[in-house]
């Protein structure tokens, strides 16, 4: 395994006095335009200035005196000279999965459009002008992507423009100058070398020559979410008609269609991404059925990649799919916020990037694209060992730009290519999603509006409607209980949210009547529509009704009072009685749960990420694990011999009691502690609690690091 990566990246400055203008950031975005300044193209109108009101033609002549004033500037400017660079800050590098297991996958940062400012230069600015030179360009908000040898495009939709870059140039440019695009979402490179673009208008084909032309549908017809070129015929995902509309590439002719609306082998739900198997399958992404369908050249079923889930492998929202050299398929998926990795068959491989900050962070992953050339990033890590390819992934919410890993390839090199045509059989295993979406389009209001469009619904159906796609099996939800009362000693809903003879319904946190105006489009950020809430403050939502003096009243999980007094009725929400309470902390093997299950636990929380590819909840624990968590709680108590252990834990006949399992299976309450509030004496078999504060807060019974070998025998 490659040692670990230190990862030297330049910080960002926040916004400062501008002496030219009102207050700038200090990063320029695409084309040389300040960012927050009106978008314009390239040589028109006067020069755009740098913050501090020199012309942008200065820095090149100040370059030449970088070496001159990087010794001025180490005297004047010592707090901010480290380890001989300025504004540098380390952090560790990310890689997937987690050590300690083999690296697939490393996160190398976000694309840059061209090479940073040098050291020298830096210091020069911070001399001159008090602030460092801006970050290279980079696209604003990107969307879809498309690689082509040694060639990347982008298509950025907040400035309506294609970016190109080539490793020969080093630098990010407009691939299509003169053409105006309507909000670019998705681009393929054809196999003579054309560009096909999507965007709000339809599809396009530029060659290079001239202005583009319509080469296809009109979005109005067809209102495309992904194009590419399948044995001389251009296959378009549309997104209204949800099937593949197929064209003749040369002439532009209407062929027919693959597909219809539905959730079965060849049909639909909202086709978005696609993209070529090496054997000249297609793989096209059902985001609304959450899998990826496999198809032959001929638009025949094959069989399906993912299902839906929220384990590794599978999938809440898939948005576009890439396929490596190798035949690894990569699938980015909005919900879990990662890329998922595949064999072509389908087996899952793991999944990379993650919600958070850092190098590998995703938040709302989309275009995925495959790149044989390294682009340039923000940090310079040098790989122990040269990578198969990078895999490249739009990242548009949290710091938008283009996410690059190194792909090192999959665990034991099992790629494998089927043959052209071969079928494979594969079943999912949890039940997907056949909910075809009604919100957000004007064309489905019948689907909730029975007695006509105009006319509003009954208040005493609204939640019988709700359930009948959002139950957790037509469409995957984690609903607020509905039908509790919505005013009660610690909860008070505000008055002017709709409640439904005096309890809460889907209503009374929605304001879905905003879905009802035809020319209402889905917004990026609360997309659920929630009254009242603040993106900027998220955790403060539950205080609109649960004031944050009296939340504790109703956690099941505090089960004393401030007085220390034991609170029964926090007991009875997973208890059938209260069980005794040893003072010793050591486990009775009668804890009288309502369910021995994890539906004890998923009944108020939603399932987490879990890096198994079959995950861990209510699977079934072997008699060798089983003997193994045995000799774990053994040697906490003895220093025998590990012979001696395993003798005696053969010998023995109980279940594990740091770790209990509900039935033989591995449960939600196996890996978390529910008695957090020192109920029982700390370093107990039943107060055990993690000593990481992070991994404490999360009530693990054990730091992350050592809980796997709990069970698991290295």
């Amino acid at each position: 395994m490659p040692p670990p990566l230190t990862v030297r990246r330049r910080s960002l400055r926040g916004p400062h006095a501008c002496s030219v203008g009102p207050p700038c950031p200090t990063f320029f975005e695409p084309n040389g335009i300040l960012a927050g300044h009106p978008p314009r193209r390239a040589g028109s109108g006067p020069a755009l200035h740098f913050c501090g009101g020199l012309p942008s033609k200065l820095w090149r002549w100040g370059a030449g005196l970088a070496l001159l004033a990087s010794g001025l500037a180490a005297l004047w400017l010592p707090g901010c000279y480290r380890d001989g660079r300025i504004g540098i800050r380390e952090q560790n590098g990310r890689t997937y999965p987690p050590p300690p297991q083999v690296p697939r996958v490393i996160a190398l940062g976000t694309f840059r459009g061209s090479a940073p400012p040098t050291p020298a230069q830096v210091q020069l600015a911070l001399f001159l002008f008090g602030a460092e030179p801006p970050p290279p360009l980079a696209a604003a908000s990107p969307s879809g992507l498309a690689a082509a040898g040694d060639v990347v495009f982008i298509c950025d939709l907040a400035l309506g423009t294609l970016w190109r870059w080539d490793a020969a140039e080093g630098r990010l440019r407009d691939a299509t100058p003169g053409a105006r695009w309507d909000q670019p979402f998705a681009v393929e490179v054809a196999p003579d070398g054309a560009l096909l673009i999507c965007d709000r208008r339809g599809v396009w084909r530029w060659d290079g020559r001239g202005a583009p032309r319509t080469a296809f549908a009109a979005q109005d017809a067809v209102r495309a979410a992904d194009v590419l070129v399948v044995n001389g015929e251009l296959w378009v995902a549309s997104q209204t008609a949800h099937r593949i509309e197929v064209f003749d590439y040369a002439t532009g002719e209407y062929r027919g269609s693959i597909g219809r609306p539905g959730s079965g082998p060849g049909e639909f739900a909202f086709p978005r991404g696609m993209a070529l198997l090496p054997d000249g399958n297609v793989c096209v992404v059902d985001m609304l059925n959450n899998r990826v369908q496999v198809l032959d050249q001929d638009g025949r079923w094959l069989r399906n990649i993912g299902q839906a889930g929220d384990v590794v492998g599978t999938f809440g929202r898939p948005r576009d799919v890439a396929v490596g050299p190798d035949g690894t398929v990569f699938v980015s998926d909005a919900f879990s916020q990662r890329v998922h990795a595949y064999l072509p068959d389908g087996e899952p491989l793991l999944a990379f990037g993650e919600p958070g900050s850092g190098r590998g962070a995703l938040t709302l992953p989309n275009g995925i694209a495959i790149s044989t050339h390294r682009p340039p990033t923000e940090v310079d890590d040098v790989l122990a060992d040269p990578p198969a390819y990078y895999v490249l992934v739009a990242e548009q919410i949290a710091d938008p730009g283009v996410r690059v890993y190194a792909w090192l390839g999959s665990a034991d090199g099992r790629i494998k290519v089927l043959p052209d045509g071969e079928a494979v059989e594969w079943h999912a295993r949890f039940p997907q999603s056949t909910a075809v979406n009604p919100h957000w389009d004007a064309g489905r209001c019948a689907r909730c509006h029975k007695s006509g469009t105009d006319r509003p619904i009954e208040p005493a159906t609204v939640d019988a409607l709700c359930l009948s796609c959002h139950d957790g099996v037509q469409a995957p939800a984690d609903p607020h209980p509905i039908g509790r009362p919505a005013v009660t000693e610690t909860a008070q809903t505000p008055p002017d949210w709709p409640a439904v003879g005096g309890t809460i319904g889907c209503l009374t946190c929605h304001d879905i009547v905003r879905h009802c105006d035809p020319a209402a489009r889905r917004p990026a950020v609360n997309s659920v529509l929630l009254r009242g809430y603040d993106p900027q403050r998220p955790l403060a939502y539950c205080g609109h009704c649960h004031p944050s003096d009296r939340a504790g009243r109703f956690s099941p999980h505090r089960q004393r009072d401030d007085a220390g007094h034991t609170r029964e009725a926090s007991c009875l929400f997973c208890h059938t009685r209260r069980p005794d309470i040893p003072a010793d902390g050591r486990r009775q093997f009668a804890p009288l749960l309502r369910t021995e299950s994890s539906a004890l636990c998923t009944s108020c929380h939603q399932p987490h990420w879990d890096l198994s590819p079959r995950g861990h909840v209510d699977r079934p624990v072997t008699p060798a694990i089983r003997e193994w968590m045995t000799v774990r709680e053994l040697s906490r108590e003895s220093d025998a011999p590990l012979e001696d252990l395993w003798r005696a834990a053969r010998a023995m006949d109980r279940p594990p009691a740091w770790l209990p399992l509900g039935n033989d299976q591995v449960t939600c309450y196996t890996c978390h502690n529910p008695h957090y509030t020192g109920l029982f004496p700390p370093d107990t078999e039943l107060g055990a609690l993690a000593r990481n504060p992070a991994d404490r807060a999360s009530a693990l019974r054990t730091d992350w690091i050592e809980l796997c070998s709990e069970c698991h025998w290295r």
